[in-house]
């Protein structure tokens, strides 16, 4: 089964080795994310991924450790795919949080259009 991926609009930074970048978090996954930003990275560096999402009552951070696994240019910035190094219980309990609220608002808005 594949896993589903949620599109978003959210503020996030990018952090690495030698600089930070600000990126907007576009798609987000159990697995992976995508981002646009205005600067790149190369396929397999290891960057920091930090974003805030809603979780049950409040907003949780979370700083991912990620590769890049692909790059390519989107109008006049980059978007970038970051796979997730394995993610500990809370960031998966997090994430798993944030698609339930997305999936919720999308059942809501199918209802909306039945009605």
């Amino acid at each position: 089964m594949k896993t589903p991926i949620y599109k978003t609009e959210r503020k996030a930074l990018l952090i690495g080795k030698n600089a930070t970048a600000e990126a907007t978090l576009v798609d987000l996954s159990i697995h992976e994310a995508g981002v646009i930003t205005p600067r790149g990275a190369k396929e397999g560096t290891e960057l920091k991924l930090q974003f805030e999402i809603p979780t049950q009552e409040e907003f949780t951070t979370l700083t991912l450790n990620t590769i890049v696994t692909d790059r390519h240019n989107a109008e006049d910035k980059i978007y970038l795919k970051l796979e997730f190094e394995p993610l500990n219980s809370a960031d998966k309990n997090a994430l798993k949080q944030f698609f339930d609220y997305k999936q919720r608002l999308i059942n809501m808005g199918k209802r909306q259009s039945i009605d």
